[in-house]
């Protein structure tokens, strides 16, 4: 069991934690509202500018496409992932679970993957497992604007148009609310939408808006090329975007039930540590006051066998001459061995300065029957015998005082009642 001072101080500790997590709640509380405004004013217009996509793509005549970033390949032979992730950690699962994803749907594809990490928890995950990261972007903005992503989107392009990489898809994490936030691949260039027959990796790639059956007709000026070509790279741009926006309001709102969960979890700790403090200390005052007990007795028993050497050395001197005679044991004798005498009277001998067997035994009657009439009693029958009794228990002859006492009669010698 740990001790008091080590559970105070995890207590200390968790409460400094727990501060940490209360402020790290409290800014990403105000940041996941901006977060989320952003994200909903701007996402009918990004599926908008998809349907309009599609629309195009449904328009162009003869199978020939109208842009090259229209344009599927049958054969794809390398495949570029940009992986959206946060730069900081402390958000739950929100960075594992879209990495995890990213990993298992380039294993399913089957074919070389070519990975650029937006955040730098994704690129550290993917440089460990050496994946291979062609480029990272991190620290972007808290508010990013589209000049943010112009060279991520311009590096995707590239990377298309010349044929290095036949499909781009970009893996986030897409905002549904603020406790659920659901990882998501889009299948980014070429614009259309994606048809494959392994329906694993169909449940890993988001499903395109519905393109309405009515068809549209669109007038284009000064011609269509010049129009697409203007457009169709914006709304390249305008697809990164959104998916940024959706993994930032995700990750604020992943970060703020962590944090919120981190500080209940820590006032429940610090409870049960302080109940386990608690316990402790009861434990170690007791210890300690077994220990003053304990102390205290072997203490009184130290001074009780010192008093009993003392005593017992009391009789002779220091060169071995005995004492002189008016020196007696400080300690006590038990007078009611003498027959004869009660507790009552022991009292009263010993209130009249007679403590031992051998100031009983010099004592006379007169003195005798004054202790006793001091105390208010009655003469005593067996008086006259007691210091002829205490004369044999001074001198430790205690067979003798036996052989004596079985010849009293009432405590009075025989030969007394037959003068009487």
């Amino acid at each position: 069991m740990a001790t008091a001072r080590e559970i105070k101080k995890r207590i200390r500790s968790i409460k400094n934690i727990s501060q940490i997590t209360r402020a790290l709640e409290a800014v990403s509380a105000s940041r996941v509202r901006r977060a989320q405004a952003r994200v909903l004013a701007s996402r009918a217009f990004a599926e908008k500018a998809w349907e309009i996509l599609l629309n195009i793509q449904n328009m162009s005549t003869g199978g020939v496409p109208l842009h090259p970033l229209l344009t599927a390949r049958e054969d794809v032979k390398q495949v570029m992932v940009v992986l959206i992730t946060s730069d900081r950690g402390l958000a739950g699962a929100y960075n594992a679970n879209i990495i995890r994803m990213a990993q298992r749907f380039a294993v399913r594809l089957g074919k070389p993957v070519r990975y650029v990490t937006v955040g730098r928890k994704g690129r550290d995950s993917l440089v460990r497992v050496g994946a291979n990261v062609i480029a990272e972007f991190s620290y972007l903005p808290a508010e990013p604007k589209m000049a943010d992503i112009s060279p991520i989107a311009r590096l995707a392009i590239d990377e298309f148009l010349t044929g290095t990489v036949d499909d781009v898809f970009i893996a986030y994490t897409d905002f549904i609310n603020t406790l659920t936030q659901r990882p998501t691949v889009l299948r980014w260039l070429p614009l259309m939408p994606y048809y494959t027959e392994d329906r694993v990796v169909a449940e890993f790639v988001k499903d395109v808006p519905s393109v309405s059956d009515t068809r549209s007709d669109y007038e284009y000026e000064p011609d269509a090329t010049a129009i697409l070509e203007e457009i169709v790279p914006r709304f390249t741009e305008l697809q990164l975007y959104q998916a940024l926006l959706e993994s930032q309001a995700s990750e604020h709102s992943a970060r703020m039930v962590a944090m919120r969960n981190a500080s209940d979890n820590a006032v429940q700790l610090t409870a049960d540590l302080t109940l386990e403090y608690n316990k402790a200390r009861q434990t170690a005052i007791t210890a300690e006051i077994l220990d003053i007990v304990g102390g205290a007795s072997a203490l009184q028993q130290s001074i009780d066998d010192l008093a009993e050497a003392i005593l017992a050395a009391a009789p002779a001197t220091t060169n071995g001459h005995k004492a002189p005679e008016g020196v007696v044991s400080a300690k006590p004798d038990d007078l009611t061995v003498v027959e004869g005498i009660g507790p009552k009277m022991a009292s009263a001998l010993k209130a009249a300065g007679i403590t031992t067997y051998r100031q009983l035994a010099e004592a006379d009657e007169a003195r005798l029957m004054a202790a006793l009439e001091a105390a208010g009693l009655r003469f005593a029958p067996s008086l006259p015998t007691w210091p002829e009794q205490a004369a044999y228990a001074a001198r430790g002859d205690w067979d003798g005082l036996k052989q004596f006492q079985d010849q009293l009669v009432a405590g009075r010698k025989a030969h007394d009642d037959e003068g009487a």
